[in-house]
């Protein structure tokens, strides 16, 4: 399991979203972004690399 889907439990079972990226040294940004299908910023500039 990686991070991204544990906050995403921790979401579905009432936690606080924000005290979870928190303790998992996660910002809550990567998190919505991974959890709305953006790619991240390292995604980003890789493809732009690999132009």
């Amino acid at each position: 399991m990686n991070v991204h889907s544990f906050i995403e439990a921790e979401k579905t079972a009432g936690h606080n979203v924000k005290r979870a990226c928190e303790l998992l040294e996660v910002s809550r940004t990567a998190y919505y972004a991974r959890r709305n299908g953006a790619p991240g910023p390292r995604a980003v500039r890789d493809a732009e690399l690999t132009k």
